[in-house]
């Protein structure tokens, strides 16, 4: 069995709370009230490179397991490691979907329900046909698409193709937009073209996913060229230049999440290897174990409370209030949902996972 690896609770615990707070904001902007997003506040993360965070840390965690499955059982079970994370994902997934659907107002075309409801959220976003009610669920679909085909990969490439493939797909996926853009803008000049491209690569981060799956694989190989990441001087430097940029909007013209995926891989190896630096505390690795809730159910509950909380004219008591209702009910919500709904179908997911020799 694969060991528990320090640190990812915590980062998963402040993507979930950096993606509330980006979208209290947002919600904010769109009634009209004061907000971060249009002020010249600086210090306010972008909540979509959270959410290239988790793509990282998923892709990490998922390439330790199934290299450690592979190295203990001399194979990947394609259909246990389907069924763990359909047993983890889709409860929570589907969850929300009916409670969105149920409590906010909201009208759906058959080309929504049936993209959202069959995994494909991401496509619907592309289509500007999403989920209004939890838009939030795109990145889902990004998951559990990278889930179907990433372990297929991983039993069929030659293990010293491994890395140079994931090196590869990462490039041309990365550029991949900016071909098709070039050639629309040469030949057809088709703006609908445009606008797809744009919304699918913007919300179907497969790179993302495979840098966290590069420095995985990297580790759970223990190749030397990741010690360097370990040293204290340059885990240290790489995380301070990492918030630095991502707590200042920093953003490039082009590959600004490519950017921060790689500082998050290379901050992420730094974090599980170093012996003498930890950021897990008790309250975070809380956190951290309900941060799936935490961003599934925190959309719902900020829009039922900017509809009913009663404005004040006093913007500081307001956003008090905001903030404070927002963070008790997501993370009271996230809780019992993670002892109940959660838990439930955590027992039946350990049922598919690798026994220990």
């Amino acid at each position: 069995m694969t060991k528990q690896l320090k640190g990812l609770e915590t980062l998963r615990a402040l993507a979930a709370l950096v993606v509330l707070w980006g979208h209290i904001e947002l919600l904010k902007q769109r009634e009209a009230l004061p907000n971060l997003i249009d002020s010249d506040f600086t210090i306010f993360p972008d909540g979509h490179i959270a959410v290239v965070l988790f793509f990282v840390l998923s892709g990490f965690l998922i390439t330790y397991i199934l290299v450690g499955e592979k190295e203990i059982a001399g194979k990947i079970s394609y259909k246990n490691f389907i069924l763990r994370r359909v047993l983890r994902i889709l409860p929570l997934y589907y969850t929300i979907l009916i409670l969105s659907f149920l409590l906010i107002d909201s009208e759906y075309s058959s080309k929504t329900i049936l993209l959202c409801f069959s995994i494909f959220p991401n496509i619907a976003d592309a289509l500007n046909i999403e989920w209004t009610a939890s838009p939030q669920i795109w990145s889902i679909g990004v998951e559990e698409q990278f889930y179907l085909f990433w372990p297929l990969l991983l039993m069929l490439l030659p293990e010293k193709r491994v890395v140079l493939f994931l090196v590869f797909f990462f490039v041309v996926y990365s550029l991949l937009p900016h071909i098709i853009g070039y050639i629309n803008v040469r030949t057809a000049q088709d703006e609908n073209v445009t606008s797809f491209v744009g919304n699918f690569f913007h919300n179907t981060k497969f790179n993302c996913i495979a840098v966290g799956a590069f420095f995985g694989y990297g580790f759970a190989r223990k190749k030397n060229w990741l010690t360097v990441f370990c040293k204290n001087s340059v885990f240290i430097g790489v995380s301070i230049l990492t918030f630095s940029l991502w707590f200042s909007r920093f953003e490039l013209v082009f590959f600004t999440e490519e950017l921060f995926a790689v500082l998050f891989g290379i901050m992420l190896v730094g974090i599980v290897q170093n012996e003498t630096i930890s950021i897990d505390t008790k309250i975070s690795v809380f956190l951290g174990k309900i941060s799936y809730g935490i961003y599934m159910y925190h959309w719902i509950i900020l829009v039922l409370l900017l509809k009913y909380l009663p404005k004040n004219e006093n913007g500081i008591v307001y956003n008090l209030l905001l903030y404070s209702l927002a963070l008790f009910f997501t993370i009271l919500i996230s809780w019992i949902s993670r002892i109940t709904l959660e838990q439930y179908f955590l027992n039946l997911k350990g049922k598919y996972r690798l026994k220990k020799p």
